[in-house]
């Protein structure tokens, strides 16, 4: 991500220098130099790089990481120097082309300066921008970040482990498993240090993971139990919060049908015109 904004600093006409563990620049020395520093080094590093250049930046420069997680991250930013603060966490990979349509996470420091300046740099470029606190952007991450890549690698383990022949699950893929599938095929792209340091490093993680085990246990034993009209209510109530997610995320909900007998399965999960999985 560091090398992703630098590339796209130097598009903006803007000097960058670069420190890294073969430039010859040091980190001291970016530091020292430099009008705002972006730190986008793994977690397992970031305080130690934060203690050696924070007392190099002055009051009125900035100091801005890019880290998946926020609370730690921010306090050990203004901790260790003078200069403004601000924690930002981009909400997608370096795989994408550019900032249009992308989001990022703005945690305010200390300072307006380079807080807004970055929020500006980004917005320009069609970027949408979520101002919050360190700790709510953490709590938020438990369930985007933790669990959902939980949930992708109990999915890969379970296909893998059910013995199924991979390519007959694809083919017999309903639209909606197939989305499924297509989120799951994206792994295949990441960073496993990363993943793996977002599980074990988010301090809401073990709650969310153990909030979702309580439900699918609940949900399983209400299945054992054979109690259809409890599983249904709780479908319903799931449905509802569905419809307003759809709204949030400006989806056209589709009209609703009478059932037909024999009616293909298929059809049932037809998308909505312009939904988002038919490009």
């Amino acid at each position: 991500m560091g090398s992703w904004f630098g590339r796209l600093f130097e598009e903006a006409g803007l000097k960058v220098l670069v420190s890294d563990r073969d430039t010859p620049l040091t980190n001291r020395e970016v530091a020292r130099q430099a009008e705002v520093v972006i730190v986008a080094v793994p977690m397992e590093v970031f305080p130690e790089v934060v203690q050696e250049i924070g007392p190099e930046i002055s009051p009125e420069k900035g100091l801005i990481d890019l880290c998946s997680l926020k609370a730690r991250e921010v306090a050990l930013m203004l901790e260790h120097t003078r200069g403004e603060v601000v924690g930002a966490h981009p909400l997608f990979g370096p795989y994408e082309r550019g900032l249009s349509g992308q989001t990022v996470a703005l945690c305010p420091g200390r300072g307006e300066r380079w807080l807004s300046w970055f929020r500006e740099f980004l917005e320009v470029r069609g970027a949408r921008t979520v101002v919050l606190s360190p700790e709510e952007h953490d709590r938020i991450m438990s369930l985007v970040q933790v669990l959902n890549h939980f949930w992708l690698v109990v999915l890969g383990r379970t296909l893998a482990e059910s013995g199924l022949p991979v390519d007959r699950v694809v083919a017999l893929a309903t639209p909606s498993f197939r989305r499924q599938l297509e989120i799951l095929s994206r792994l295949a792209l990441q960073d496993p240090e990363l993943y793996t340091t977002i599980q074990f490093e988010n301090p809401l993680g073990e709650e969310t993971r153990r909030l979702f085990w309580q439900i699918a246990r609940e949900l399983s034993e209400v299945l054992a139990r054979k109690e259809r009209q409890t599983y249904l209510q709780t479908f319903k109530e799931v449905q509802a919060l569905a419809r307003e997610i759809g709204s949030l995320l400006g989806l056209s909900a589709p009209e609703e049908k009478e059932p037909q007998t024999g009616q293909n399965h298929q059809e049932t999960e037809k998308l909505s015109p312009g939904h988002p999985a038919e490009k």
